[in-house]
């Protein structure tokens, strides 16, 4: 008899984790109470792809001066004025109605049980979903959480939660501000800063810690700031907001310091938090807090038969982190031992330039008590990015000191999120410099800048 297995929730952690145990021969039922998809399809991953695409295109224009007769600023100006918001939206809902279509036709391939309610847990056996105004209760072998979590509106902006935006409202703006603050300096704020500024937006960026995007590798961060001020993005660093006011169409933050700042719109993107009273996790005592669920290697939290994967464990707020984390899950499920490894997932922010890591950098390297050295290379030294003119960045390796093993790898420029699988790679088969050295990169191309770095 095949085991009988609940997935709460669609998205990049739940649908591959019900597609493998699908595959496997399980009976599978998925609850989502929105979109097929999760946050990462609808209102994340892809449907901010799409808008920073659209966004890079008119960053891109401001290359032109070197290649028109009279500069490129009246060239893009014109262009500017002639964006159609409406093109872009529609862009974006046709992109992520196909995707969602897709993935609904792979639940029916698969025979997979995909219910469109809110799940809660009856016991630590059964399961209630609230469907089409009834409740329905379900027994199970196995259950998997895959919820997700929400955006958090930190004191002063929750009481104004309703007026603002968050990573999901923004993609509702029926038109582009000509400017807006965004609360926080963090990958979602940072990648909004660069959308916005490249289509003509007023951006000002305001970060409580004293400095963005915490915990990344102090040369890349370095290099992006250097970069958004440039382009006329402001950051007010080490800046906590005291008061916020909304009078009609316009909104003004007050900070602690008494600056004060108005913009058309507030962007809060401060962070996540879980939101799982309607789980009722008491019922099969399941801990949790705001923060999430914190479980073992094996992705529980006491209960041997639920298991709680993606951004509500903690882990790695990563889509394709939820998704390893996913068919890892399913397999042990199955009895086919897998693993996850944090270490080996790639971060990737898109901006321009881009960055992207994966593994140990050298303060983290340092904190775990290896001695390293720090290999580096810079693009502009790249055929490749002379000829493009993508000269900014470079790529960074780190290796232990004594083993020459590589730790980790930092890299910021363009191409930087496809670059950095070959440390993904590296890392996973435990290579060495001397072995990565073997390997031949294309002429010209911006991956040469690895081979580079490893002779320094």
């Amino acid at each position: 008899m095949s085991k009988k297995i609940i997935v709460i929730g669609s998205g990049p952690a739940g649908y591959p984790a019900a597609f493998k145990l699908a595959e496997l021969g399980a009976e599978v039922t998925v609850v989502e109470k929105e979109q097929v998809g999760g946050v990462c399809l609808n209102w994340g991953c892809i449907a901010s792809k799409s808008y920073l695409d659209a966004a890079h295109r008119f960053h891109a224009m401001h290359s032109l001066k070197d290649l028109t007769q009279d500069g490129s600023e009246n060239l893009l100006k014109s262009v500017q004025d002639k964006l159609s918001w409406e093109k872009i939206q529609n862009r974006r809902l046709h992109t992520i109605t196909k995707l969602r279509n897709g993935l609904k036709m792979q639940f029916k391939a698969k025979k997979i049980n995909l219910v469109s309610g809110t799940a809660s847990f009856k016991s630590s056996n059964e399961i209630n979903i609230e469907t089409d105004g009834k409740t329905i209760t379900e027994k199970f072998d196995y259950a998997i959480i895959a919820c997700g979590t929400e955006s958090f509106f930190p004191p002063p902006f929750n009481a104004h939660k309703e007026k603002l935006l968050d990573n999901k409202t923004v993609f509702s703006l029926e038109k582009l501000p000509k400017s807006i603050i965004i609360v926080g300096g963090g990958v979602i704020g940072v990648e909004f800063a660069c959308l916005f500024n490249a289509m003509g937006t007023k951006v000002d960026i305001v970060e409580i810690m004293p400095d963005i995007l915490v915990g990344e590798d102090a040369n890349i961060v370095r290099v992006l700031k250097t970069s958004f001020e440039k382009s006329g993005i402001k950051i007010h660093l080490g800046k906590k907001a005291k008061d916020v006011e909304i009078n009609g169409g316009v909104k003004k933050i007050t900070l602690e310091d008494g600056t004060e700042m108005q913009a058309e719109h507030i962007l809060v993107a401060a962070g996540r938090t879980a939101e799982l009273e309607n789980l009722k996790l008491d019922n099969v005592s399941v801990k949790w807090d705001k923060k999430g669920i914190a479980v073992d290697e094996n992705f529980q939290a006491g209960q041997k038969n639920i298991y709680i994967i993606g951004d509500v464990n903690g882990k790695m707020l990563l889509a394709h982190a939820a998704s390893a984390q996913g068919v890892a899950c399913a397999n042990n499920i199955m009895g086919q031992k897998s693993f996850y490894d944090n270490n080996l997932v790639p971060k990737c922010i898109y901006t321009w330039p881009e960055s992207a890591s994966v593994g140990l950098n050298k303060t983290q390297a340092e904190k775990a008590g290896k001695q390293v050295k720090t290999l580096k290379a810079f693009f502009m030294s790249n055929g490749k990015a002379q000829a493009t003119g993508e000269t900014q960045g470079f790529v960074q390796i780190t290796v232990d000191a004594a083993s020459d093993e590589i730790l980790g790898a930092q890299i910021i420029g363009s191409g930087a999120t496809e670059i950095i699988h070959t440390f993904a790679v590296a890392l996973y088969t435990k290579m060495k410099t001397e072995d990565l050295k073997k390997i031949i990169f294309a002429h010209p191309t911006m991956s040469e800048t690895i081979h580079e770095a490893l002779y320094r």
